[in-house]
């Protein structure tokens, strides 16, 4: 009679041991839809959700261009950080450097490296440190790539230390501010200078405002004009 029952328990228990890690396999399908695309999932152990996207980084300094065949890539970063770099200090707190790539002049991808105190402390053990810096991949339409091995960036970003692990240091030393700022203040400035003021009235009144009562007859006071559409306009910039 054992005999008998052993094969058929055998085909019992491998039938029961099928159903099971089918129900598993069911199981963990259904709670990866639940949870997401499982490519969304950093296999390293990195947190993709410290740094954000920086709105607005395209406002800042447009310090370097650099070129790799078909490749194109725009780095911009904040005036604060290439000041500190020029006086020979650390970059600031918050320091964000982002870079565009562009493919046969398409925009591919975005890549973004921000510095903020007690950031190095995240980086997964076995990774190298890289200061408080911390990366991100982003698509072309602002979304987490995360597809991209952030371990990478570790890695290459590493053998900067000298240069605080930026690799384009030298190009923020060497930009000139000026020509962040001073185009824009020129042009303006130009643009204000050829408004024509040979008609305009000033005044002082008791309070020392301006006000269009008699004739303006030297240069001093055509400066004076000048200074107030400057801070008109730039008041309405802002």
């Amino acid at each position: 009679m054992k005999k008998l029952l052993s094969p058929s328990l055998a085909l019992l228990m491998s039938l029961t041991l099928t159903a099971c890690n089918t129900n598993n396999d069911t199981n963990g399908s259904t709670q990866q839809e639940l949870s997401g695309d499982i490519s969304q999932k950093e296999p390293s152990g990195y947190d993709r959700e410290l740094v954000k996207f920086p709105e607005n980084y395209d406002k800042g300094v447009n310090y370097t261009t650099v070129h790799r065949g078909n490749v194109r890539e725009e780095l911009y970063t904040s005036r604060e950080a290439i000041e500190a770099v020029q006086n020979g200090q650390p970059f600031p707190d918050g320091t964000v450097i982002t870079l565009e790539i562009y493919k046969d002049e398409e925009l591919d991808e975005i890549f973004v490296m921000e510095k903020r105190t007690g950031w190095g402390d995240q980086t997964p053990q076995g990774t190298p440190r890289n200061g408080d810096w911390q990366y991100q991949e982003f698509n072309a339409d602002r979304s987490l790539d995360y597809e991209e091995d952030i371990g990478r960036c570790f890695t290459c970003h590493a053998n900067q230390e000298r240069d605080e692990y930026v690799n384009t240091l030298d190009e923020m030393k060497s930009y000139d501010l000026e020509n962040f700022t001073g185009a824009k203040e020129s042009s303006t400035e130009s643009q204000i200078t050829g408004i024509p003021t040979d008609h305009w009235v000033v005044k002082e009144d008791s309070q020392d405002n301006l006000l269009g009562n008699s004739l303006m007859e030297d240069e001093e006071k055509a400066g004076i004009i000048q200074k107030v559409l400057l801070m008109i306009h730039f008041n309405k910039a802002t």
